[in-house]
C-alpha cells in the first residue's frame, strides 16, 4: 500500500502552471485546477495545499474578488486591471478569511518588503520567483507541507 501524493489546489486563469507541475512533479503531488476563488475554496476542502499565480488578467470580471470578496458589478477598467495583477493576493486573502489554513505558494515576483509582508500576514505562505527551476519547485512544495 502506497500512501497518497499530497494535493495541492492550482490556482491560475489558464492551465501553464497546472500543466508543468503535473508533467514534471506529478509522480510526488498531485494538482487540481481551480480559476477562482470559490473553486479554490471548494477544493480546499480535500487538499494538502494551495498554489496560486499572481496576475488573472484572463478571467473574466464576475469572477474577480477584491478586499472584501467577490466583486459586484462591472469594475471599471482600471480597478478591474487593478484586481486582476493582484488577484492571487487577493483569493488567498480570501480563503484565509473564510478559516482556510492551508500552506500556500504564491508564484510572484516581489520587493524584499512586500514578500515579508504577505509571508507575515497571510501565513502559511512561501512565496516562488518566476526564475525557479523545476526542482527548486518540489523543495518549495515539500517545504511548505513542512509547515502545516
Amino acid at each position: 500500500m502506497t500512501a497518497a501524493r499530497p494535493r495541492f489546489v492550482v490556482c491560475e486563469d489558464g492551465t501553464e502552471y497546472l500543466d508543468r507541475f503535473s508533467r514534471f512533479l506529478g509522480d510526488d503531488f498531485a494538482f487540481i485546477a481551480a480559476g477562482d476563488f470559490e473553486a479554490a475554496r471548494t477544493l480546499a476542502a480535500d487538499a494538502d495545499g494551495v498554489l496560486l499565480d499572481l496576475d488573472f488578467r484572463r478571467t473574466p470580471p464576475d469572477r474577480l474578488v477584491d478586499e472584501r470578496g467577490p466583486v459586484s458589478g462591472a469594475p471599471d477598467p482600471e480597478r478591474r486591471r487593478r484586481l486582476a495583477e493582484t488577484q492571487g493576493i487577493l483569493i488567498l486573502r480570501q480563503l484565509r478569511a473564510a478559516g482556510v489554513a492551508l500552506p500556500a505558494v504564491l508564484f510572484a515576483d516581489l520587493e524584499d518588503d512586500q514578500r515579508r509582508f504577505l509571508e507575515q500576514t497571510l501565513a502559511p505562505l512561501a512565496i516562488g520567483s518566476s526564475h525557479l527551476g523545476i526542482r527548486e519547485i518540489g523543495a518549495l512544495l515539500r517545504g511548505a507541507l513542512a509547515r502545516r
